[in-house]
């Protein structure tokens, strides 16, 4: 794979590359969610669906956030978050507790068992996107490297947590 090839194929300036980019981005993204499930699914040493993978990242990056919170990050409704984060607590991954300074809030966070199981998928993961990139040179490693690092601050990754 030569990324100068890949790079020059965008010959357009302005508000153009950037729909370009945005267009590129969208067309991969269902592609990387597409391996990151599949190699879950071919590991099953973590155990968990990618919703729930995402759910303990939410929560790891947001200790004690709010159901809807987690809600809007995942694209579910209420309810289905509901029941997503229940299957979790009843599997001793997530755990609910009142909140200390608002007794009508229940605060959400990981257990020491969620986080143990999310480093695994974690690893897991990252072993993947390792693999696909093994063939790549320093040089399109490096630039892959800034790109992603631009796109997480222009995106606000940190933020949105996973």
């Amino acid at each position: 794979m030569q990324m100068e090839s890949k790079m020059s194929a965008v010959n357009v300036v302005g508000p153009e590359k950037a729909k370009a980019c945005a267009e590129r981005l969208l067309a991969i993204v269902p592609k990387l969610m597409q391996t990151l499930r599949a190699r879950m699914r071919a590991g099953r040493a973590a155990e968990l669906s990618v919703p729930q993978f995402r759910t303990l990242v939410f929560f790891e990056h947001n200790p004690g956030a709010l159901l809807f919170r987690a809600a809007e990050h995942l694209g579910l409704t209420q309810p289905s978050a509901s029941k997503l984060v229940e299957a979790l607590v009843l599997r001793g991954l997530l755990q609910r507790r009142a909140c200390e300074v608002d007794r009508r809030r229940v605060d959400i966070a990981l257990t020491p068992a969620g986080a143990e199981l999310l480093a695994v998928a974690r690893k897991s993961a990252v072993s993947a996107f390792t693999g696909s990139m093994s063939g790549l040179t320093e040089m399109e490693l490096d630039v892959i490297y800034a790109v992603l690092g631009s796109l997480q601050e222009v995106l606000g990754a940190d933020e949105a947590a996973g």
